[in-house]
């Protein structure tokens, strides 16, 4: 069983709290309240197919493997960090910048989302601006990468197997990005795409 100290506490969303790995600088760990455990459940069978049908993975934060901890079963995910070690800042906070240069390549970055979503057909639940991290190289550049939200809500996977409803259940969680998009940065929200152009 893995002890992790609380000094090593990220973040926290609805259901989950997230630590640094105690041995792995690279990865995080996920803990559910028992509340979520039933979506973690339905995100870990999701990610395992991801696997198997050998999707690409270079625009999400990728699923590792379950853990046992002190703080109860955790689930194991890359941690993103910039060049200089540093986390990962979110979507939210780069959008607070109201920088027309950084704004250029938040806007850049998120079309790429979205053709990588509808190509390689990977569903989203919940885009929200905390959980898109933009990683920041050596040269300022910004990477996008999607920490959580992604998978189906519905209990049974049908939109998995059903493209053109899938897209359209995703053409929605989109739609409500852009509406969070614009209550901080509307010049931003104005150039993106919708979902399914």
């Amino acid at each position: 069983m893995l002890s992790i100290d609380k000094t090593l506490f990220i973040g926290e969303g609805r259901n989950r709290k997230c630590y640094i790995h105690p041995n792995d600088n690279d990865l995080c760990i996920k803990i559910s309240s028992k509340k979520g455990s039933r979506s973690s459940n339905r995100e870990r069978r999701y990610f395992k197919r991801l696997h198997f049908f050998g999707k690409n993975m270079s625009m999400i934060s990728d699923y590792k493997g379950r853990i046992k901890t002190d703080l109860g079963n955790g689930d194991m995910f890359e941690l993103i960090r910039d060049s200089d070690g540093s986390i990962s800042k979110s979507l939210k906070y780069y959008l607070n910048l109201n920088d027309d240069t950084i704004n250029k390549q938040l806007i850049s970055q998120i079309e790429q989302l979205r053709l990588y979503l509808i190509n390689e057909y990977i569903l989203i639940s919940d885009l929200g601006v905390d959980n898109i991290l933009f990683q920041k190289d050596s040269h300022n550049n910004l990477t996008l990468k999607v920490i959580d939200g992604i998978g189906d809500n519905n209990q049974v996977p049908f939109l998995e197997f059903i493209k053109p409803l899938g897209l359209k259940r995703s053409a929605k969680k989109w739609d409500i990005l852009i509406s969070e998009i614009t209550t901080t940065s509307p010049n931003v929200a104005k150039k993106i795409k919708p979902f399914i152009s």
